[in-house]
């Protein structure tokens, strides 16, 4: 078992990730600027570049596995992941846009405080996400995951799901602040 993760390359790190992740929480906080910076630097709101770089993480958290050094760095590795996102946002949004301008819809928005909130949990210590996901109740583990690693949109997963978009986003929220809080516990 490595004790000392600020050691290793990022190669290493990511090789370790499934055994111990740990090792992705500092591979995280090396990176977690750089990322926050790319996708920020797209011209997104705080809000959209704060779920964007989550998603981006929790992609590359399950795709460590698979992860294979080669020539070019694992930061670029990482920030391919983010391109992807960001063109599948890019890609989503102008569906969603198209069908909320069909159905006279306004767009949802988030308060102030709430993003506040999430810049405040920013700044706290970084949260290391782990394959904690079975300790989820299972709405929030289903929203998660389908949110998260299936990347559906909250409107498609409200509509499986029988809950309503507001609903859904709830319990994405609350499972990963709830995975959040299990990483820290597992430093």
């Amino acid at each position: 078992m490595v004790a000392d993760f600020a050691q290793l390359s990022d190669d290493e790190l990511l090789a370790l990730s499934a055994r111990q992740p740990q090792a992705f929480g500092e591979f995280y906080e090396r990176h977690v600027r750089a990322v926050l910076g790319f996708v920020r630097h797209e011209g997104l709101r705080t809000d959209e570049a704060l779920d964007i770089t989550a998603e981006v993480f929790a992609a590359a958290l399950v795709a460590s596995r698979r992860y294979r050094p080669g020539e070019a760095p694992a930061r670029a590795w990482l920030l391919g992941i983010a391109r992807n996102k960001l063109a599948h946002g890019r890609r989503r949004a102008a569906t969603e846009t198209s069908a909320r301008r069909k159905l006279g819809m306004v767009r949802l928005t988030y308060s102030d405080e709430a993003l506040e909130r999430v810049e405040e949990l920013l700044d706290a210590e970084p949260a290391l996400y782990t394959n904690g996901t079975a300790a989820l109740p299972p709405a929030e583990r289903e929203a998660v995951v389908a949110r998260v690693i299936d990347e559906r949109d909250y409107d498609e997963i409200a509509a499986a799901s029988g809950a309503t978009p507001a609903a859904v986003r709830q319990r994405v929220s609350r499972g990963l602040a709830k995975l959040a809080r299990l990483g820290r516990e597992e430093r």
